[in-house]
């Protein structure tokens, strides 16, 4: 009779032993072997050690022990992101103190993550509450501070009114609500502490390409950051005031019949006297105030707005007058908060200039095929004749080439397309018809033509018609040698045509679509038949306008009104003037004497001891910041302190940073892609370039996971009933049992999300 496997006993007797010799301790770096730093984002100390954490880190543990049996030696680390709102909720839910409550929970994860057995390099840790780790996130700040890079601003912030703080626009969901808990964001003026990461915004995207990444993380930071290339041009308004407008596409100036002004534009107000019909416009105003950012910029949503009558614009490459109009797609704080409108060439003006009757100029052809060479030049009109009565249309059918396309002949002297298209109808088919609308803008085709034997350069534009009778005059014998007209079904000429620009104009007489894409211009005065490229450069220097960047990415606001975080470093003179908090004042410490519970004032402002602190170092009449710093700070560099813990000097020394930075592979999840790596990667930067860091680039490599599903398939929830507390199957079997089926789950570098499967775990 076999005895049966005592996994809990074996376990935790290897583990105790594991812990004794110090075997996963790192140590000094030791050069004869290849080195490899694998990281996983630091826990925040919940005191729960859920199935997301096992799943963050047991399965990278396979991967570092397949590593050290290979003979590198690899760092692996693990600490703690303690500070920040869920602690001090859970306190003042439980009546304690937010440092009492993590570090319970840190101690009581350290032995939940002793019991997954994980090769942690326990030697190298840190905890971001911890005095000699924030005395450095304090000194950086500083450092920061006297090199402009941190700095105290007013602006519009995000207000979450649950968490009584601002938070950052990163964590404001798509729906407008905190990313915390999910009250709805107010929008509120105030004195705000920020980070200049718009400055490295470029960097950011460039830099992007020197790292091993996935191209969808890599594709997600770019459209947080949001670069645009484009040229900054000024209009004069009629009442004499400049203003400035960001395009990408300044080569479709010529095409810009209309202005749209943000509603909370400074201008508007300013001119309000000028504005004829104001008590439309502030009604419109007022209503906008009420609508969210992501509501405002719903494309699908009908395009509003209201015209300001007694101002106009001036177009400054033509110099047409134009009129302006303020519309809630605009928003003040995106580019310059105003806009050219060109309806023929972007979709959401054209559908604005459509409701409000606006002319719509093409500026730009589209471009089939490259041009050949001694092309022979052509106008020509391409004609859709609709009979109505019995819904079918009239294609020529070549004999020659056993093609079926629609009518197509040159204009005459004179004649514009409309007319050319009926006259070319009549000649080819023998049948009536009359003008209903254009199908098109003007294109431009480069082709050899087999028919005439020669290269073509072809301009068209195409019409629809409509049968003006049933009667069919004569056509010449000729014409009829080399074609027939043929009357086909809308499914017909589907399976038929197949000419692009016959397939695109037909598509049209169902739903207009606007040419958003690059060509040749027209109807763009000395400009005319210059390519796109090349004209964005062109007209912006014509108009005296500047080739610029703009950006979605918003500098970064780091203040917080709560007290369980990094107190800022900052104090104030008489006068009101900040300055840094010396470094061998640092850490300057987090005051006990508050009452964290939250009114709306900062719970520093209430502490006796900060104030005096500040009076007995600094003398009378100054007074601390009483802010703390967003924990997404705390999370920015903590990497750097593993390699270096101990040191008293430096967060980090460049040795230490030479020797194992970067890192060669992180792991961490898919809700962090453009906030914390966007963060960290932004602090790299900056300590780099005041000449505390060796490396431009912090990760070389990374890796999301999926999320593991309840059994029902839905997302993990305590309301749901669907939870998976990992240490009952640990106590059942074995640790080594769920990291295995963790890790055939499916694959971890996968952002897939995967059910728990019960039967999976037994097998």
């Amino acid at each position: 009779m076999h005895k049966k496997f005592d996994n809990q006993s074996i376990e935790k007797k290897w583990q105790e032993k594991w812990k004794e010799s110090g075997i996963y301790d790192v140590g000094e770096r030791d050069d004869s072997k290849e080195k490899e730093y694998v990281l996983v984002e630091l826990p925040y100390p919940s005191g729960d050690l859920h199935i997301g954490h096992w799943h963050a880190f047991a399965v990278p543990d396979i991967y570092i022990r397949h590593g050290r049996m290979n003979g590198k030696q690899m760092l692996y680390p693990m600490g703690f992101d303690a500070f920040g709102l869920p602690a001090e909720n859970a306190a003042i839910k439980r009546d304690l103190n937010p440092k009492e409550w993590t570090e319970g929970n840190i101690a009581y994860m350290k032995e939940q993550l002793a019991s997954m057995g994980a090769a942690f390099s326990w030697d190298k840790t840190a905890s971001t509450t911890d005095q000699d780790y924030y005395k450095w996130t304090q000194w950086m700040f500083t450092e920061f501070f006297k090199k402009d890079i941190a700095y105290r601003g007013v602006g519009k912030v995000n207000w979450c009114p649950n968490c009584n703080t601002v938070i950052a626009n990163e964590q404001v969901l798509s729906d407008d609500t905190c990313e915390r808990c999910g009250a709805e964001i107010e929008k509120k003026e105030m004195p705000q502490w920020m980070l200049r990461i718009t400055d490295y915004a470029d960097r950011l995207v460039d830099d992007l390409e020197t790292v091993t990444w996935p191209e969808n993380i890599k594709e997600a930071q770019r459209q947080w950051i949001g670069r645009s290339q484009g040229a900054e041009i000024t209009f004069k308004l009629s009442t004499g005031d400049d203003i400035n407008v960001f395009t990408t596409r300044p080569d479709t100036l010529f095409g810009a019949t209309y202005m749209v002004i943000a509603p909370e534009h400074e201008l508007v107000q300013q001119n309000k006297e000028a504005i004829s019909n104001w008590d439309e416009v502030s009604a419109y105003i007022d209503v906008t105030k009420k609508k969210t950012d992501i509501d405002r910029m719903n494309d699908t949503k009908e395009k509003t707005g209201v015209k300001l009558e007694g101002i106009t614009a001036t177009n400054p490459a033509n110099g047409e007058e134009i009129p302006v109009f303020i519309a809630d797609y605009v928003l003040a704080g995106y580019g310059t908060g105003a806009i050219m409108a060109v309806p023929a060439h972007d979709e959401r003006d054209f559908a604005f200039a459509t409701k409000f009757n606006v002319p719509i100029r093409q500026v730009v052809r589209q471009v089939y095929g490259e041009p050949l060479e001694n092309p022979v030049p052509r106008i020509a009109a391409g004609a859709i004749v609709h009979d109505t009565a019995n819904d079918t249309y009239l294609v020529q059918h070549s004999k020659e080439f056993n093609k079926h396309a629609f009518i197509f002949g040159g204009l005459d002297e004179g004649e514009d397309f409309k007319d050319a298209a009926i006259r070319e109808t009549l000649e080819e088919t023998g049948y009536s018809t009359k003008f209903v609308k254009y199908l098109s803008d003007e294109t431009e085709a480069h082709f050899y033509h087999p028919g005439k034997k020669v290269n073509r350069s072809l301009v068209a534009r195409r019409v629809l018609l409509e049968l003006a009778n049933d009667i069919q005059q004569e056509v010449s014998p000729e014409e009829l040698a080399k074609q027939e007209p043929v009357w086909l079904t809308k499914a017909e000429l589907t399976e038929k045509l197949s000419d692009p620009a016959d397939i695109s104009a037909f598509n049209n007489i169902i739903e207009t679509t606007v040419n958003t894409s690059n060509g040749n211009l027209c109807n763009s005065g000395e400009f005319d038949g210059m390519d796109s490229e090349e004209a964005k450069v062109a007209i912006t220097q014509k108009v005296g306008g500047k080739m610029t960047n703009t950006y979605r990415l918003r500098d970064w606001s780091v203040g917080r009104q709560r007290y369980w975080g990094v107190p800022i470093p900052i104090v104030y003179d008489p006068e009101g003037v900040a300055h840094p908090v010396p470094k061998e004042h640092l850490p300057w410490t987090l005051p006990e004497d508050v009452d964290f519970r939250p009114t709306g004032v900062p719970p520093l402002a209430k502490s006796e001891e900060l104030k005096k602190r500040t009076e007995e170092i600094f003398g009378e009449g100054w007074t601390p910041e009483v802010e703390t710093l967003d924990t997404f700070v705390d999370s920015s560099w903590y990497f750097m302190r593993y390699i270096d813990n101990a040191n008293d000097d430096m967060f980090a020394s460049l040795e230490k940073q030479k020797q194992w930075m970067p890192i060669d592979l992180y792991f961490g999840g898919a809700e962090h892609t453009t906030m914390h790596l966007l963060y960290s990667r932004f602090w790299q930067k900056a300590l780099l370039d005041l000449g505390y860091v060796t490396e431009s680039e912090p990760y070389k490599h990374r890796i999301n996971r999926g999320l593991i599903l309840g059994p029902d398939g839905n997302k993990m929830s305590k309301s749901k009933g669907n939870v998976i507390n990992p240490d009952d199957h640990v106590q059942r079997v074995g640790g080594d049992s769920v990291k295995m089926y963790l890790a055939f789950m499916g694959p971890y570098g996968e952002t897939a999300n995967y059910p728990w499967d019960m039967g999976g775990i037994a097998g």
